[in-house]
C-alpha cells in the first residue's frame, strides 16, 4: 500500500508541474490576432475579429465592419552550433566551427 501510496503522489507531482514552452510555428502562424492566438488556431473556424479571414477567407461574411489593432511581440531566441565540418563535405553554403546566436531577440508584428 506504500508503494501504491509514493507512486500516485510522485505522479501528482510530476503532472502538477507545469512549465512553459518556449517553440514557434516557424514563419506559420498558429493565429493572426490577440483572440486566435488564444484559441490556439481555433478561431479558424469562428469570425472573432476583423482579422478572422486572415485564416479562412470565409469567416469575410461574418466579421461586420469594424477595425481591430492590434501588435504582437515576437522574441525567438535563435542559435546554432556547428561541430567537424571540413571543407571535403559537399555543401553550397560552407559553414564555420562555433555557436552562432542571432543579434536580433525582439520583433514587433502589426496586425
Amino acid at each position: 500500500m506504500k508503494k501504491i501510496l509514493l507512486t500516485a503522489a510522485a505522479f501528482g507531482l510530476v503532472a502538477g508541474y507545469a512549465v512553459t514552452a518556449h517553440a514557434t510555428n516557424g514563419y506559420f502562424a498558429h493565429g493572426y490576432s490577440i483572440k486566435n492566438k488564444g484559441m490556439a488556431g481555433a478561431g479558424v473556424a469562428v469570425p472573432l475579429d476583423s482579422m478572422a479571414p486572415a485564416t479562412n477567407p470565409a469567416l469575410l461574411t461574418d466579421v461586420g465592419s469594424r477595425l481591430d489593432v492590434g501588435l504582437t511581440l515576437f522574441s525567438p531566441r535563435r542559435e546554432y552550433t556547428v561541430d567537424g565540418w571540413s571543407p571535403s563535405q559537399t555543401t553550397i553554403f560552407p559553414l564555420l566551427e562555433g555557436t552562432y546566436k542571432s543579434d536580433s531577440e525582439y520583433f514587433l508584428i502589426p496586425n
